[in-house]
């Protein structure tokens, strides 16, 4: 190695130094003189290996520094089988006349229908696979609820002193949150009585998204969601949640647990609160570049780092579209897909 010749060579300099002054003075080496020569290649080799570490040291952090994270494997849950569960937190208002798309009626049962200042929270099981499932909606207001918004961080968490998240997602969350702990309780009686742990996904579209990943957060830390598991969350135009902190410690519970937000194309909100306020995505990021086609892109994102390549590709001037947000997978989002139920 580089590192390895360079000492010997250094060291051999150094001998050969302390070899002539001993001929220089035409006497053989007294045992001072030899202690000196020897001082003078132990000191030779101590800069070489600083040196070394320095220059390996510096090796590393460039390399870390441009290694981008792995392309993550596709989603084991059907992406459009969740897009339609989030949607149906527009559409049903109640659980005796649960508005659902055809896709859904013969596997997906609604056992309750929570409303709270103007948010929702559809509550239910699913027998297609023997789980639970809560729809969330974060606000009746699906085209423009951010224009007026004041984006201010909280840290909430007792057990999480150092993360932030954004304070009218959580007030939203918290409209629904006892609630929902309640209606899963009572779920899971009903249809998994026998089993310790029965597995439970959260959806959500634009601001639902955004409570979804709140209430899967509360899920992963524990006793919100008692005797359940989580087994994925999935959002579509979700907005940053919470700070890089935040995205860290979701990221670092998670487990085998998938958590999966889809992205539009210009879609406005993904890119809101903005990162240069503190806030960060939690991954997976899986983008539809296409206007309609439902082709997905799997980003390279990190619990610390957005992939440039996907949707923050339009950042900053062309992520302005209100379309796209109200438009995923080639279906309409929001109250104005209800009407093709």
């Amino acid at each position: 190695s580089f590192c390895g010749r360079t000492s010997k060579r250094r060291a051999g300099r150094a001998l050969r130094r302390a070899r002539r002054s001993r001929r220089s003075i035409g006497g053989p080496w007294t045992r001072a003189r030899n202690l000196k020569a020897k001082e003078a290649v132990d000191h030779e080799m101590r800069v070489v290996t600083a040196l070394c570490v320095i220059r390996a040291a510096g090796a590393i952090a460039v390399e870390t520094a441009d290694r981008k994270p792995s392309t993550p494997p596709p989603p084991k849950y059907n992406l459009t089988r969740a897009l339609l569960l989030a949607e149906a937190s527009y559409c049903t208002a109640t659980e005796d006349q649960p508005l659902l798309p055809a896709e859904l009626r013969k596997t997906i049962i609604v056992t309750k229908v929570v409303d709270n200042h103007a948010t929702r929270a559809v509550i239910g099981w699913d027998a297609s696979d023997r789980s639970l499932f809560v729809s969330f909606r974060g606000t009746e207001n699906d085209r423009n609820w951010w224009q007026d918004a004041k984006f201010v961080k909280i840290r909430p968490y007792a057990d999480y002193k150092d993360v932030a998240v954004e304070r009218g997602f959580w007030r939203w969350y918290n409209f629904l949150k006892e609630d929902v702990a309640h209606q899963l309780t009572k779920a899971k009686a009903k249809f998994d009585p026998t089993t310790l742990f029965t597995p439970v996904r959260f959806y959500g579209h634009s601001a639902g998204g955004a409570v979804a990943v709140l209430a899967a957060f509360d899920q992963l830390r524990g006793n919100v969601y008692n005797s359940t598991k989580l087994k994925g969350s999935y959002t579509f135009g979700c907005p940053r949640v919470g700070s890089a902190a935040f995205a860290k410690a979701f990221t670092s519970l998670l487990g085998d647990a998938e958590n999966w937000r889809v992205t539009h194309r210009d879609d406005v909100v993904p890119h809101l609160p903005q990162e240069d306020l503190g806030y960060l995505h939690t991954p997976r990021e899986a983008y539809q570049r296409d206007e309609v086609k439902a082709d997905l892109i799997y980003c390279a994102d990190s619990a610390s780092k957005e992939d440039d390549a996907c949707s923050n590709s339009c950042y900053p001037l062309g992520c302005t579209s209100v379309v796209d947000h109200l438009s995923y997978l080639g279906l309409v989002q929001g109250i104005g897909g209800c009407v093709e139920l």
